[in-house]
């Protein structure tokens, strides 16, 4: 049996805290992106982003959003019969209260099943790139008013990029140059 991608070491346990959900999420259209420059001789091991170069004059966005409810999800989906492997990556986009500024930006996400890249910054301090090799999609919305006074009032949006490796790290000291 060949092996592709032979093992050679393990994984120490991490002596830093850890910390669940997203911080800051960064959308832009999947064409603004020229190419993505990863770098071998990183500080991190494998696909580690440490030059993205966007086309003309154009920028990621910041989606801001309350703290605690957005999340980055990355499952992989192996079929051994048909030799396939793929790793699908799901975000989860809250915005609170309806109006009409988000509904007319949820219009431009989802324009014609519009092809995105996403950078998102997640509660340890990482940003992570979704979507790099084949785009990150709208998948679904749900926009509610809620019952009761103290309930969500606003938007829940999820992309998913179905990608062949896993969401690639980005070097911070990148994205102030990326980000609008």
């Amino acid at each position: 049996m060949a092996i592709c991608n032979a093992l050679t070491a393990g994984l120490s346990k991490s002596c830093e805290t850890n910390s669940g959900g997203i911080n800051k999420i960064f959308i832009t259209d999947y064409d603004n992106v020229a190419y993505v420059i990863g770098a071998a001789t990183s500080p991190q091991v494998g696909n580690w982003v440490d030059g993205i170069t966007m086309a003309g004059s154009t920028k990621f966005y910041e989606f801001q959003t309350n703290k605690n409810v957005c999340s980055f999800q990355e499952t992989v989906a192996i079929d051994m019969v048909a030799g396939t492997t793929f790793f699908n990556q799901v975000i989860t986009l809250v915005l609170s209260r309806r109006e009409t500024t988000k509904r007319t930006a949820i219009e431009q996400l989802v324009a014609g099943q519009k092809q995105l890249m996403i950078v998102v910054l997640d509660s340890n301090g990482n940003y992570w790139l979704s979507g790099a090799s084949e785009g990150t999609y709208v998948s679904a919305i749900d926009g509610s008013t809620g019952t009761a006074k103290a309930d969500a009032n606003g938007y829940t949006i999820t992309f998913t990029a179905m990608e062949p490796l896993q969401a690639w790290g980005v070097d911070p000291t990148i994205v102030s140059a990326i980000v609008a």
